[in-house]
């Protein structure tokens, strides 16, 4: 009985302190998320110095650092004929009368990127456009011409739903790639998203430069 009793206080005691380191990660994780917040930006190198990199943008230029953590990824021109059923890509397109919609601007995530932001929703950094943002995988490419405009139809299937998009061959296609800070020269567009600090500091997760159109 009493080594019964001495098991069962030892319980107590492991339990009671398990509680405590839980409810000490969970102070610190919620602390550390109330510290900072996604942001994304879009803009122009001005310069880069060391780790500290300064972008124009349409409100103005932002300074931003970059750390042992951050992805830089590239955008390069494929081929038209490049597009194959199984890539995960994200499609800028319009709807047009008969249902189908019309890409302006199509790219190839890298494979470590696939899944990502995956669905069908308006474009963000244009609202009230009319244009639309896919990110999904190619089901199925179909070369068609439609009232005399020669492109390829791609089936893009995501969870929830699928949609067809006319790709003409003047669209610019691209394929991300990973890259490097080399890529960061003056005047290259880029897409930032960073997470920025209480005090405003920036700190950037991924970057992508964006292909000349």
């Amino acid at each position: 009985m009493q080594n019964r009793g001495t098991v069962k206080i030892g319980i107590g005691v492991s339990s009671g302190w398990i509680a405590a380191l839980i409810g000490i990660v969970v102070f610190l994780i919620s602390d550390d998320l109330q510290a900072q917040s996604a942001v994304s930006l879009n803009g122009k190198v001005m310069s880069l110095k060391g780790q500290e990199l300064a972008v124009e943008t349409s409100s103005g230029p932002a300074a931003v650092k970059l750390n042992d953590k951050t992805i830089i990824r590239g955008e390069l021109p494929i081929k038209f004929s490049d597009i194959t059923p199984g890539m995960y890509v994200g499609a800028t397109a319009a709807k047009q009368p008969d249902g189908i919609f019309r890409a302006s601007r199509l790219h190839v995530f890298s494979e470590d990127q696939r899944g990502t932001g995956e669905g069908h929703r308006p474009l963000s950094s244009a609202p009230g456009s009319g244009l639309t943002m896919t990110n999904a995988a190619v089901e199925t490419v179909e070369d068609v011409t439609v009232q005399n405009v020669q492109g390829r139809v791609l089936l893009l299937k995501y969870k929830g739903g699928e949609i067809k998009v006319l790709v003409p061959a003047d669209t610019l296609v691209v394929k991300r790639v990973i890259g490097d800070s080399t890529w960061l020269k003056s005047g290259a567009e880029l897409s930032i998203t960073a997470n920025r600090a209480d005090d405003g500091a920036m700190t950037v997760t991924q970057i992508t430069v964006r292909a000349a159109k």
